[in-house]
């Protein structure tokens, strides 16, 4: 399967809507106009099937996703490290995100398969902070095992 990562195209139109489905306001915008929000997505045949936002004013991983019939093919790590690198290339020092604090959802073992660790704050509806720990600068994403499917 051939597979394009690159930076997300970016119009006028498509800030609106990421503001309204992320439901950030105005600041969210200034940080997208500003190139703190950094966005990469995944390209098959023509088709985004996957993509990852994250904030480097604030070191938040606002979204991850990837289409249900691309899952377990290392999409979503790949989108993730990729948004991590520019976050730490732009000198962020806390990477975090909020998750499920259901450990039998497959987001809660993604996240934790990959090295990130929980803050110990929850949120309501069992969301909780999680956050990636930063040794030296460098995104230890890059060393983490290779998820596997199921057998």
């Amino acid at each position: 399967m051939d597979l394009e990562f690159r930076p997300t195209q970016l119009t006028e139109a498509r800030i609106q809507m990421l503001r309204a489905v992320t439901g950030k306001d105005q600041p969210f915008a200034a940080d997208v106009l500003s190139g703190r929000v950094k966005f990469r997505e995944c390209v098959h045949d023509g088709r985004v099937v996957g993509h990852c936002i994250g904030n480097s004013a604030t070191g938040e991983i606002i979204g991850l996703s990837v289409d249900q019939s691309y899952r377990r093919q290392g999409i979503a790590r790949k989108l993730l490290s990729l948004v991590v690198d520019l976050l730490l290339a732009d000198g962020v020092q806390r990477i975090w995100l909020e998750a499920p604090s259901d450990s039998t959802l497959p987001a809660y073992r993604f996240y934790r398969a990959l090295g990130w660790q929980p803050t110990g704050q929850h949120l309501a509806d069992g969301i909780e902070i999680i956050e990636l720990p930063i040794t030296n600068g460098g995104n230890p994403m890059a060393a983490a095992p290779q998820i596997s499917p199921p057998p």
